[in-house]
């Protein structure tokens, strides 16, 4: 996901130095005004995104359900947790 996200606003980055070299030589691909309208288009759907997933995690999700917390002073996990074997590291 994080790579996706990277892309994205690389991608974006490119698109718009692209804009701005062509704005430079006097080549009009898009107006300004549509530039703006898609820009604060973007600023909505981020403010959406980042609203859904406080939303999320704040109300749908409970991070202490895979662990117990009676057992000392660190969260361990469940006894029938499933736990991941790394013997094959070394």
């Amino acid at each position: 996901m994080k790579q996706l996200i990277g892309a994205l606003i690389l991608l974006l980055g490119l698109v718009l130095a692209g804009l701005l070299v062509l704005r430079i030589w006097g080549v009009t691909v898009l107006g300004q005004f549509t530039l703006l309208r898609s820009g604060a288009t973007l600023l909505v759907l981020a403010l959406a995104l980042v609203a859904l997933v406080v939303v999320w995690f704040g109300f749908f999700k409970d991070p202490r359900a895979g662990y117990d917390m009676r057992t000392g002073r660190r969260a361990q996990p469940k006894a029938g947790a499933e736990r991941e074997e790394f013997s094959d590291l070394n």
